[in-house]
């Protein structure tokens, strides 16, 4: 653990989280103040003061906002289907375990989670696990890695993560997809202090491995893997 955090120490400061970008749509449910001028401090602003209208908004529409506007996550349609999927979810957050049609959408249903609850729940985005397989890998003595979601970024479809460790000729194996989401979230709650200073919430460690993935991660595994075919 002690590698992994020196790992993500130096991420940080080579990546400070107040360079963040990440667009709020002019449709947001609440106001952003005028003070919250960059990318960052809007998006801080947002995980800590989006919780009461999405708690209490029994039509769903938030949670959908959360998704396809901020989340830029289009297909996922306002349907009888996806709003089952959502009320399911919000169930089994509770019982610490999700189901296998839950967690097909995690990458979608963990937006919602994470402003329900930003001091517990993370965003379990394809480029977050992408960064923190990476860093596990290579920083700690884990061989439990965590299954990552399809992915939308073309930096990192270059390189395939589970092709790269198995041949590395390494052990390694990906925690159950039914508490995957659940164990992610705690091992963020656990290092987000350690990277950012005591109190600091997990969504501070999320946008790091988010951020960092399809520059410095991708850059990292170009310098250190190369493969010989034998012809």
């Amino acid at each position: 653990m002690d590698r992994l955090v020196k790992a993500l120490k130096k991420l940080s400061k080579e990546y400070p989280l107040e360079n963040f970008q990440w667009d709020i749509p002019s449709n947001c449910p609440i106001t952003i103040p005028k003070e919250c001028n960059s990318g960052y401090l809007k998006n801080i602003y947002l995980k800590e003061n989006f919780k009461e209208t999405i708690c209490n908004d029994k039509t769903l529409s938030s949670h959908y906002w959360a998704v396809q506007d901020w989340g830029c996550i289009v297909s996922f349609k306002k349907k009888d289907t996806n709003n089952i999927r959502i009320k399911n979810f919000l169930q089994e957050l509770k019982q610490n375990s999700l189901t296998r049609n839950t967690f097909e959408c995690i990458s979608s249903l963990s937006k919602i989670a994470s402003f329900i609850n930003p001091g517990k729940y993370s965003i379990y985005d394809s480029r977050a696990i992408y960064t923190l397989n990476w860093l596990i890998f290579n920083n700690s003595s884990s061989s439990e890695l965590f299954p990552q979601p399809i992915g939308r970024s073309a930096a990192l479809s270059k390189y395939d993560m589970q092709t790269i460790f198995r041949l590395s000729n390494r052990q390694f194996s990906y925690r159950p997809n039914n508490v995957a989401f659940h164990e992610y979230c705690a091992l963020l709650n656990i290092l987000s202090p350690q990277i950012f200073g005591e109190g600091s919430k997990p969504y501070k460690l999320e946008m790091l491995l988010f951020m960092v993935a399809p520059t410095k991660i991708v850059s990292q595994i170009e310098a250190s893997v190369s493969l010989t075919i034998n012809a």
